[in-house]
């Protein structure tokens, strides 16, 4: 490993999806405010639009943002009580038990603005959001890898209506905010990984990447 990249990639390796949670927090909040502020003005967007957002909470609002993604979530499994029960267990012991969350949002009148501006690329541009988002969201959950916590990434945001509009009226945020994805926080109670899964494993390189060096 080249010497001036091993401390990145030591992040990279060690960020994983952790699970088991608590409300222990290594940092103070004004510098885990600071690391989010930080990621979020140095990740990169295409045509610099900076429409990647990011709500950070601990404490008590903490709390209020997975009840309300429980509620909303509970509303669409059709009164099925085996899986409300599931579900609610989850939510409380997996996200609601670490102690913060960080929420990810797209701002999507950025984003109309430059299709709007350069029309020949409006297709493009929801999918570009899309990249600037997913490296917003690796910065953060890396960075507080780096910190000592544990996080994982989640998304009823993204494929459950009635969470993105219980968030937008939680967190008194425009509703052109688009939430792309929702990070729970806190030192890690476990190993990383759902429990009773096996160990994390990974495809040959050799089917996943090509080099030429001509």
């Amino acid at each position: 490993m080249v010497a001036d990249s091993k401390a990145f990639f030591e992040a990279v390796e060690n960020r994983r999806s952790y699970y088991s949670l608590t409300k222990e927090s290594p940092l103070s909040n004004d510098q885990l405010k600071e690391l989010v502020e930080k990621a979020v003005k140095f990740a990169p967007t295409s045509f610099n639009g900076q429409q990647s957002r990011a709500v950070l909470v601990t404490g008590k609002k903490h709390e209020e943002v997975w009840d309300a993604v429980l509620k909303a979530y509970i509303g669409t499994l059709g009164g099925d009580k085996q899986q409300e029960a599931f579900w609610t267990d989850k939510i409380n012991t997996q996200y609601k038990a670490g102690y913060g969350t960080v929420l990810f949002f797209e701002d999507q009148d950025v984003i109309n603005a430059f299709s709007g501006k350069m029309p020949f690329l409006s297709q493009h541009f929801p999918i570009w959001s899309e990249n600037s988002a997913g490296i917003l969201q690796y910065i953060v959950w890396t960075a507080l890898e780096a910190e000592g916590y544990g996080a994982s990434l989640q998304h009823f945001g993204g494929f459950v209506p009635q969470v993105q509009t219980e968030l937008t009226n939680l967190l008194d945020i425009s509703a052109q905010w688009k939430s792309t994805a929702i990070l729970p926080f806190g030192k890690p109670a476990g190993p990383p990984g759902q429990p009773g899964k096996p160990a994390k494993e990974f495809e040959p390189l050799e089917k996943r990447t090509k080099f030429f060096f001509d």
